[in-house]
């Protein structure tokens, strides 16, 4: 890779509107995604190289050109000849390439506030090659991560990039002064190879919202919505990671119940970041949504070197599908009472150290509240939860997709939709943003995070929700059992008087009995053998 020059410039803002330049934008992202994937091995060797490269080079070119006041402005764009092959091994072509960071001194203030120092965020980037993964959403995003699963880059469409310039400003004061779920956008990229298909391409640098260090059972995209909400990967493996709202319902049918600080929290928390995603005309993001059990019920298996792999064993739910699909989990390893995964060791700690989603800090909640005798809980700081068979679970939410405006696009997809199910149209996951963020609020804390009113202690103590709704049904049967006999009983406590007469009807001897009740003459046929005939009820 031959580089040649460095350009500075200043971006004009003034001239952008996220929601009426988005159809152009969707109709040139197949085209981009496709050019993307064909080459999506020479665009990751360059882009790492360019990262590095911009961080490197900050304070000696950007910080010395930029003017106070035109952080989140600026432009540097680095022009490389790239090497690459054309026909297998032997033959070599040379393809320009430029890539440009987009406010690279706001992105380094971003980056400082939240707590990563230049120094790690260089090293994550400097050891081997990004890693190309599948990104199973529907917008066909292409997606590396680097090597140590901290950092994620995404490709945006143009608009998205454009609009996450105009809000970088207003990221910045929130990361710094407010509790926040939403994603942490960490730099801003584009590449332009000049090939026989010129087309610039926009990748966004942002923080893993999981932490690597645990292998999390599932994942969830939820958004609220109930049409083609389930999850669509077959591989059983995949499907894990893959789920949606209809999954969780089915797996969570009476939701995670959440201790009631905690629960506050998160749910101001929560409603904070919505309501201003909806005054930015955002719609159509996911709440994504960690799931770690650590209540699993495992089966020991001795590894070569001694210790214990443990798996899953089938238990109803979401459990059923980790014993099918013979996926080992974890590995633990037993030290007197202590269980500690086998990620967690020496090398590893410098994960942890790295891993800055800690949700619990996020919503601003003291470490002290969450499951004290589990390494996981204390140093990752998931927010503690019990499912409704009194499992424990560490959950790690944040909202993603969180620059989709509802443009001219999107307001066509709505109609379109509308139109062809008009019944079922708020059902979609395009909707008009007030009406998204009062769907996803009142699916949130209506079917996901329920508010247990209880400490974490009393939470641990309490009884299954399954137990108590079984139980509360068998009280209801029985009182309504109880009650039954108690109506039958006083009915026959309201009979005053009582006759019986012998006549003949039809040639046959008929027993008549007459009861006279408080408000009501019944009176019943029978023959001598007292089979019934017919029963006769007249006022009185």
């Amino acid at each position: 890779m031959n580089e040649i020059t460095d350009t500075i410039n200043l971006l004009n803002l003034e001239t952008w509107n996220a929601t009426e330049t988005g159809v152009l934008s969707h109709i040139k992202s197949p085209l981009q995604q496709t050019f993307f994937t064909n080459n999506s091995e020479l665009i990751g060797t360059a882009l790492r190289q360019s990262i590095i490269y911009f961080a490197e080079t900050l304070n000696t070119t950007d910080r010395l050109a930029c003017v106070l006041g035109n952080e989140f402005r600026s432009t540097r764009t680095h022009k490389y000849q790239v090497l690459c092959h054309t026909d297998g091994k032997t033959s070599e072509t040379t393809v320009p390439m430029e890539i440009t960071t987009f406010a690279p001194i706001a992105f380094e203030y971003m980056r400082e506030i939240i707590g990563i120092s230049r120094n790690d965020f260089q090293s994550s980037f400097n050891h081997d090659e990004l890693i190309n993964f599948a990104n199973t959403g529907k917008s066909g995003s292409q997606m590396y991560k680097t090597k140590d699963d901290v950092y994620i880059i995404k490709t945006l469409r143009e608009h998205e990039a454009k609009l996450l310039i105009q809000i970088l400003s207003g990221l910045y004061l929130r990361y710094c002064h407010t509790s926040s779920l939403m994603t942490r956008y960490v730099g801003l990229y584009s590449v332009n190879v000049r090939s026989t298909f010129q087309s610039e391409i926009y990748c966004a640098v942002m923080l893993n919202n999981l932490p690597s260090v645990l292998d999390i059972h599932e994942i969830y995209d939820l958004k609220g919505s109930s049409i083609g909400r389930y999850s669509s990967v077959d591989l059983p493996s995949r499907r894990l990671k893959a789920l949606k709202d209809l999954d969780f319902e089915s797996f969570y049918p009476y939701g995670i119940r959440l201790p009631h600080e905690i629960y506050r929290r998160l749910r101001m928390t929560l409603e904070n970041d919505i309501c201003d995603l909806r005054k930015m005309m955002i719609t159509d993001f996911s709440l994504m949504l960690g799931v770690y059990q650590l209540d699993q019920n495992f089966q020991d298996k001795e590894n070569s070197d001694g210790s214990l792999r443990l798996q899953p064993k089938p238990q109803l739910g979401i459990s059923s599908l980790f014993a099918a699909t013979n996926i080992d989990r974890t590995v633990i390893k037993m030290n007197g009472s202590e269980e500690t995964n086998n990620k967690t060791n020496g090398t590893d700690t410098n994960f942890i150290r790295k891993f800055i989603m800690k949700p619990l800090h996020l919503i601003a909640c003291p470490q002290e509240d969450t499951f004290t005798d589990n390494t996981m809980a204390t140093t990752l700081l998931g927010i503690p939860g019990v499912t409704h068979d009194g499992h424990r679970v560490l959950l790690y939410p944040a909202f993603i997709d969180c620059l989709q405006t509802f443009d001219n696009f999107k307001r066509m997809q709505h109609a379109i939709q509308n139109f062809r199910d008009p019944k079922r149209g708020s059902e979609y996951s395009v909707i008009q943003p007030d009406e998204y963020e009062k769907r996803i609020i009142r699916f949130l804390f209506e079917k996901v995070f329920i508010d247990s009113k209880q400490t974490l202690t009393e939470l641990l103590a309490s009884p299954n929700v399954s137990d108590d709704r079984l139980q509360n049904s068998s009280i209801e049967l029985y009182g309504n059992c109880n009650e039954d006999l108690y109506q039958r009983s006083a009915s026959y406590e309201n009979i005053q008087t009582s006759e019986v007469n012998i006549i003949e009807l039809n040639n046959e001897q008929i027993l008549q009995i007459t009861e006279v009740v408080q408000n009501s003459n019944i009176s019943s046929l029978k023959k001598i053998d007292n089979e019934t005939m017919f029963i006769e009820t007249t006022p009185l």
